[in-house]
């Protein structure tokens, strides 16, 4: 049995008949008689009942046909890879990039990329976290930069960048600034802008605070964080929370300050790639790039905080 065989099968349930399904496969039905009558000796079992010009598939040809939509996916991912490989196209670098590391550390990345690797092409997409694995499943992106996911695909190598510190901050000129709140439901008084927050930090909110942050009135969701932080800066009301080097350049320039009052979260950002990728020596570049980034980063940070 090989691929070839379960797509015959597949085409056969989808098209209901032989001769149909021969259309489709581009042979005669002769051959595909043939081969699917050379499957069911090789099976020892029945796949179709075929009368009236119909081939009623077995509960057999059933669950083959279930299961090779999957390899047929893959069989398709892999032949993406080869050509891509063949063709020479080891110069593009596909990068899927969360909200927070799209803020500032994508852009030290892409420079070092461009000096370093000058026959390297980029292209950069950011989106919610599941979105961005998914897409890595799919051969859609070769790397991506985010925050770590409970229960991620099996396919998914994940590799530690940053761990970090979140604070909350706002403008100058809000309450919570001079008066900064002793808990974080007091925190909370105020309504928050937010990205669209990942797990777990509304459970942990939930569970450990009692704060239904997805219930909170006057909660504004923003599409990226140069928005948000736009957003936040403009209102005396409203206050955000993440990383600090995130809003590092706003707090320099006194446009945002940190409230002061401790998070307790962390924010992690991981590197993921697929485990069934062809290893691309453009990408291997592109990750050793990634790592010595937020490398930089994690040094600059412990220079602050000493």
């Amino acid at each position: 049995m090989n691929v070839r065989d379960l797509l015959d099968v597949k085409v056969i349930c989808e098209s209901g008949s032989l001769r149909k399904a021969a259309l489709v496969l581009g042979v005669t039905q002769p051959t595909l008689s043939n081969r699917i009558s050379h499957l069911e000796d090789q099976l020892g079992s029945r796949l179709f009942d075929r009368s009236r010009g119909q081939s009623r598939p077995t509960d057999l040809a059933l669950f083959i046909a279930g299961r090779s939509d999957t390899i047929s996916v893959e069989a398709s991912r892999l032949v993406q890879d080869i050509r891509r490989v063949a063709s020479g196209q080891r110069g593009l670098v596909r990068i899927g990039v969360g909200p927070i590391p799209v803020r500032i550390l994508l852009a030290r990345i892409a420079v070092a990329i461009s000096e370093r690797y000058p026959d390297i092409s980029i292209e950069i997409v950011s989106s919610s976290t599941r979105q961005l694995l998914q897409w890595l499943v799919n051969r859609e992106v070769d790397v991506v930069i985010c925050a770590p996911v409970a229960n991620g695909p099996m396919e998914i190598n994940a590799e530690p960048l940053l761990e970090t510190d979140i604070v909350a901050v706002a403008r100058p000129d809000h309450p919570m600034i001079a008066s900064p709140p002793t808990s974080i439901a007091g925190l909370f008084k105020y309504p928050i802008a937010t990205l669209l927050v990942e797990p777990p930090y509304p459970e942990m909110l939930k569970e450990e605070h009692g704060i239904d942050l997805e219930a909170q009135v006057g909660r504004l969701m923003c599409p990226d964080i140069g928005m948000l932080v736009q957003v936040v800066g403009s209102s005396s009301r409203l206050f955000t929370a993440g990383p600090r080097f995130a809003f590092a350049a706003e707090i320099a320039a006194g446009h945002l300050a940190v409230i002061g009052i401790p998070l307790p979260f962390r924010h992690q950002i991981q590197m993921h790639t697929s485990v069934h990728a062809y290893p691309l020596p453009a990408v291997t570049r592109i990750r050793a790039i990634i790592r010595e980034t937020f490398a930089e980063n994690r040094e600059a940070q412990e220079r602050t905080a000493s």
